[in-house]
């Protein structure tokens, strides 16, 4: 997967707000970004807990595709804002949660508490309490181990005690495989939707979204999916190809019964001519 076009708004943020001597260099925010590794696939066996919930990631993921993001519950730029663009997405997706999807949130910093992860979901979310959202807490190890698989790369500020981070969400498939790293501040309910159909492969969307996916294609720059004309060329020619089977099929067994119509046709024709006898 190429690297993901996305704005690190937070990064920015820190560059214009820093003074001459600040933590962050110029070159430490040019690391900031999302570049997946090919093939990429998170550890299922971290730990990650939930207030007094302790499971591996492969038990918070389930068996149904999830969204997860990466947010500092202590941020105060950022990562609201990513999580609340997500959850309206998700919103307005169409789909259903805990039937079709999970979101989860992990938090960036090890220091981060439950009690943080909570005020960050309360303020999000608001009264949401859906067991379909979770949002974890690990150590420095599990956190650093999350991101290096999902190609995520964030510079933490000691001087402000936060990161530059950038802005991305990723759809995350059942067996914990990378399907889509999407842009964080620009999701719509759409792509969202799509994606998450991608992820779970036949298990979650309607008949409608899995024909879309045979003529959309995923743009990795833009994060979105658009109409492919290979695709679609594809897919036409090879509904045009069965129809013309079934077609020549059809003309096959209607060749083939003809005959056998005019014999039986006139067979009956015989005898009724045949005289009878009283």
């Amino acid at each position: 997967m190429t690297r993901l076009v996305t704005l690190a708004f937070f990064a920015l943020v820190l560059a214009a707000a820093a003074p001459s001597r600040a933590a962050i260099t110029r070159r430490d925010l040019a690391d900031v970004g999302v570049t997946p590794p090919p093939g990429a696939a998170l550890p299922l066996d971290l730990p990650l807990h939930e207030d007094a919930t302790s499971k591996p990631l492969r038990a918070w993921l389930g068996a149904k595709p999830a969204v997860l993001v990466l947010a500092d519950y202590t941020c105060e730029t950022l990562c609201g804002p990513i999580i609340s663009i997500v959850a309206d997405a998700l919103d307005h997706s169409g789909l259903r949660a805990g039937t079709d999807f999970d979101l989860i949130v992990v938090g960036l910093d090890a220091k981060d508490t439950a009690a943080d992860a909570a005020r960050m979901k309360q303020a999000q979310l608001g009264a949401d309490d859906s067991a379909a959202s979770h949002f974890l807490t690990g150590d420095a190890d599990t956190v650093g181990a999350l991101a290096k698989a999902l190609g995520f790369v964030s510079v933490y500020d000691r001087e402000r005690d936060q990161f530059a981070h950038p802005a991305a969400a990723f759809v995350i498939a059942p067996d914990g495989r990378l399907a889509r790293a999407l842009p964080g501040l620009a999701i719509d309910p759409a792509t969202m939707r799509l994606a998450i159909v991608d992820a779970g492969k036949g298990t979650v969307g309607t008949l409608t979204d899995h024909i879309r996916l045979l003529c959309y294609g995923y743009d990795p720059a833009s994060g979105t999916y658009s109409v492919a004309i290979g695709r679609i060329l594809s897919v036409a020619g090879g509904v045009t190809t069965i129809a013309l089977m079934l077609l020549i099929g059809l003309l096959l067994w209607h060749q083939r019964s003809a005959p056998q119509t005019a014999a039986t046709a006139l067979h009956g024709e015989a005898r009724s001519r045949t005289p009878t006898t009283e």
